[in-house]
């Protein structure tokens, strides 16, 4: 075997270099690091003649794709999701249906063609299942109700990629279609892809978890290989049965979900995953050649801003009309209103079939990474949009504030009172500020909770918990569910910008009121009890307290030892 040609290992290591030098940038300068990679893979694509390798690169990029959506799988509440399906399927159609029709105009005023214009309605409609089940899964967001709402649409635009395809396929330059036939040809599709679905997800449940379990029994070497080899396996079946492998990979994932075996499986996918991963959000940045578009750079730049206004809208009425409250409506926009890496394959198809010339390709997707670049920065400062928002119409327009306050984000007046005294307020009604709703109902302890959640205000009033529907940060709020003559104020919502702002207003209306807190992060405890919590609690080490004393009860360790140990524990975390 020769040696490897010098310029080839320079090529490479710069290739990988660029990024992660960029990327330590953004992360120093508190930027998301994917930010980074993409920006670091443009800057190479622009200053070498050609990429080393470059279909072995690309073939790299998408395999860490498909890891990414296969571990998205593995870790997703499938059932949860279900559970969503009517606002899944309403809202996701609305949506996709809402965005062609303003994206298509939007392009005819930039002076694309009428065909062209509908092929980029139909590219840029839907959003980024890999750059955002990154994000949700690097903030821990998984289960939460935002997190399973967006990885719920973009699993449902995810399936409607498959009649996008075929339509980008079925139309070629100076060929007289059928209009009628590439209808039928779409619905055909549709139909064959449904059945080969629902028949791989009915086989699988019954064969996948059997053979896995019997693998993992044999031999942990075989099992971590015959990992990999399932997922070439599957994705070959799909290419071989002409569904997208994306759509393919994320079912094997569903399925093996199911087995005891899953964490293994992503402890061991996991690495390969975050290294290809890399690889591929670098490749995006490639793509882009500054010296053919600096010329028009404004103009795309406009462009991508109604493009994203434009969806960022339609996806926050679209829940709003489903009854969300206007925080949720919000942050599911800002998680949604990317476009696709899809794009870049539809747009590839309509180049290659010469329904566009190469201008207006790069045109559309440089659009397409600028609105990759902003997503993980947007998504990490949504809390402080909001609250900028909701100031200015505050400040400014005060009847649209109004109209948020009072008919969007409650259900009823805040005008009339409570009779409830001495009781206990419990902000969020999640999986935390159920269970301690359900036990001071137990108890017999007067409590009201409130939440911004309509669907679970509404299944709890069904169960006969007190609650009300409404902004747990808004004073007034918090003024209609009797805060000033509460004896204690529970915060289980995870978000910090909330908590603080329910500290604030809590402390204005009644300033001994006694506050006990979740955080998310031990960095929050401090800040916490600046603003005068008086009890700060973090869920994991909480539980991790909990596993502690049960180690210390089976190795029967004296009772003052345990509460000793526990308390030295509790003093090194900064809580005791």
């Amino acid at each position: 075997m020769g040696e490897i040609p010098l310029s080839l290992v320079f090529n490479f290591f710069i290739f990988l270099s660029l990024p992660f030098l960029f990327a330590a940038l953004f992360k120093k300068i508190k930027l998301p690091p994917l930010v980074g990679y993409t920006v670091g893979g443009l800057v190479f694509g622009n200053i070498v003649s050609s990429i080393p390798a470059q279909e072995a690169i690309k073939n790299f990029a998408y395999f860490g794709i498909l890891l990414l959506i296969f571990t998205v799988a593995l870790e997703t509440n499938f059932s949860r999701i279900l559970s969503l399906k009517k606002i899944i399927l309403f809202g996701g159609s609305l949506q996709i249906l809402l965005s062609i029709i303003f994206i298509f105009s939007i392009s005819l005023l930039f002076h694309f063609s009428l065909l062209t214009s509908f092929l980029i309605g139909i590219a840029l409609s839907t959003s980024s299942t890999t750059l955002v089940a990154k994000i949700i899964q690097d903030r821990g967001e998984e289960s939460s109700f935002v997190g399973e709402v967006a990885m719920g649409m973009l699993l449902f635009q995810d399936i409607a990629f498959i009649p996008y395809l075929i339509i980008f396929s079925s139309i070629t330059a100076g060929a007289e279609t059928s209009t009628i036939k590439i209808i039928g040809e779409i619905f055909l599709s549709l139909v064959k892809s449904t059945l080969i679905i629902a028949s791989l997800f009915y086989l699988g449940q019954k064969i996948i978890p059997y053979v896995f379990n019997r693998i993992a029994r044999s031999s942990r070497e075989l099992f971590n290989l015959f990992i990999i080899l399932f997922i070439f396996f599957v994705t070959a079946l799909s290419l071989f049965l002409k569904i997208p492998t994306l759509i393919g990979i994320f079912i094997a994932g569903i399925l093996l979900a199911q087995t005891l075996e899953h964490h293994h499986i992503f402890t061991e996918v996991r690495p390969l995953r975050d290294l290809l991963a890399v690889i591929f959000f670098v490749y995006i940045g490639t793509n882009i050649k500054l010296t053919m578009i600096f010329s028009v750079l404004p103009q795309i730049f406009f462009f991508t801003l109604l493009v994203i206004l434009a969806k960022a809208i339609i996806i926050m009425f679209v829940f709003l009309w489903l009854k969300f409250h206007t925080r949720t409506s919000f942050n599911l926009s800002l998680y949604l209103f990317q476009i696709d890496e899809n794009a870049f394959i539809l747009m590839s198809t309509a180049l290659a079939n010469k329904l566009i010339p190469m201008q207006e390709y790069l045109f559309v997707i440089t659009g397409v990474l600028i609105t990759l670049i902003i997503t993980p920065i947007m998504i990490k400062n949504k809390d402080t949009f909001y609250k900028g928002i909701r100031s200015f119409t505050k400040k400014y327009v005060p009847f649209l504030d109004n109209f948020i306050t009072y008919r969007l984000d409650t259900n009823q007046s805040p005008i009339d009172e409570l009779q409830i005294k001495n009781h206990i307020v419990i902000c969020g009604y999640g999986r935390i500020g159920s269970y301690i709703g359900r036990s001071l109902m137990m108890a017999n302890i007067p409590y009201i909770a409130i939440d911004y959640n309509l669907y679970i205000v509404e299944k709890a009033k069904k169960q006969g918990v007190n609650i009300i529907y409404g902004d747990p940060s808004d004073l007034d709020i918090l003024d209609y569910a009797q805060v000033d003559e509460a004896i204690i104020l529970v915060l289980a919502l995870p978000e910090r910008y909330t908590q603080e702002a329910i500290v604030l207003n809590a402390k204005k209306l009644n300033k001994n009121i006694f506050i006990i807190s979740r955080v998310h992060r031990e960095s929050d405890q401090t800040r916490m009890k600046d603003l005068g919590v008086n009890i700060v609690v973090q869920p994991e080490f909480e539980a991790s307290l909990s596993i502690i004393k049960k180690i210390y009860l089976w190795h029967r360790l004296d009772k003052g030892e345990i509460i000793n140990k526990i308390r030295r524990l509790k003093i090194e975390h900064g809580i005791a």
